[in-house]
């Protein structure tokens, strides 16, 4: 007489899917002390050193090198040498309004700074924001 093992596959594809599934169930139930799932910043220590008198002075120069003062064109140029290259990532990295940087960019496309180049792409033509050498330069010097 022959067993019946069918189970075996009935046990495999639930398996994958609640392995994904319970993790989650679990975070939204305020349970995840002791789960290992995907930290909420996952660069968050990544910078960190270990001594007490290391971390006083980078804390220091973290907030030298902070862009809240920073004026918008600054912020958006500086956007632009990360290599994010399209409107809307600007938009929210930069936390600006839609007509704020539109007339930011028309400026800078205006003085030279950065140029819009118009790429096709799988889904249809795209443009993209690129920052020029004079761009680059002038973010040096702000």
């Amino acid at each position: 007489m022959e067993e019946n093992y069918s189970w075996i596959y009935l046990l495999i594809f639930l398996i994958i899917p609640l392995a994904r599934i319970v993790p989650r169930l679990l975070r939204r139930g305020s349970f995840n002390e002791n789960i290992s799932a995907r930290p909420e910043s996952p660069r968050g220590n990544f910078f960190q050193e270990s001594s007490s008198s290391d971390n006083f002075q980078e804390s220091s120069r973290r907030e030298e090198f902070s862009t809240k003062n920073w004026p918008k064109e600054k912020i958006v140029l500086g956007l632009l040498m990360t290599n994010i290259s399209k409107f809307e990532e600007i938009q929210k990295k930069g936390n600006l309004s839609t007509n704020n940087l539109d007339t930011i960019l028309q400026d800078l496309e205006k003085r030279g700074l950065m140029k819009p180049v118009e790429k096709s792409g799988p889904f249809g033509k795209s443009i993209q924001l690129r920052i020029t050498e004079k761009g680059a330069a002038e973010f040096r010097r702000m």
